[in-house]
């Protein structure tokens, strides 16, 4: 809820993840969360649910109301990070589209151009991508080549499962994988986790 929210910021928490995968948040109730977030001074990004990267709309929507990120699970492809790179951007680097919200202060109030408003918004969204699967794992140098991921994050219970160990994320083989993975995306020069 809100208050928990307001308490980590309080706490000093660098940001929240609101997690539209593994709940039944939609935008609304992250809008929310991302007011509570935003007066405690911490950015929020979302984890949007697995296959909505083809849902520019959907996507746009938690930016719309003030994520400042968004975070694709399940990404198994270069097309799934070009998806989300799309909706996160303004043209000409992505798709979002641009009109007065949240964001730009509706166009009201700010003494800053909505070109200066344009740019600042894609300086410092933020997409980050969870590696999940051997299928990920297998095509991780196409998905790193394209620009604009700003993190990786190796989920440990997906992959498990995967992996044929369920729930067990400290198998020797299911950390062998995570640590593969996590120096392959180090030697890009994108953070990991």
């Amino acid at each position: 809820d809100t208050e928990h929210v307001e308490i980590l910021g309080l706490l000093g928490y660098d940001f929240l993840w609101a997690d539209a995968e593994h709940s039944y948040a939609d935008p609304e109730s992250i809008a929310s969360l991302i007011l509570a977030a935003e007066r405690r001074g911490m950015p929020t990004l979302v984890r949007i649910g697995y296959g909505y990267q083809n849902i520019i709309g959907h996507i746009q929507k938690y930016l719309v109301a003030g994520a400042q990120g968004i975070i694709l699970p399940q990404c198994e492809s270069a097309s799934d990070v070009e998806k989300i790179v799309a909706a996160v951007k303004f043209p000409p680097v992505g798709k979002r589209g641009l009109a007065g919200e949240r964001w730009n202060a509706w166009g009201l109030g700010s003494e800053k151009s909505l070109a200066k408003c344009v740019a600042e918004s894609d300086r410092n969204s933020v997409i980050g991508i969870l590696i999940e699967n051997n299928a990920g794992i297998s095509r991780l140098d196409e998905i790193l080549d394209v620009p604009g991921i700003d993190f990786v994050f190796v989920a440990p219970t997906d992959l498990s499962a995967d992996m044929g160990f369920h729930g067990e994320i400290r198998h020797p083989d299911v950390l062998a994988r995570i640590e593969e993975v996590g120096e392959r995306v180090k030697k890009r020069g994108i953070a990991v986790g």
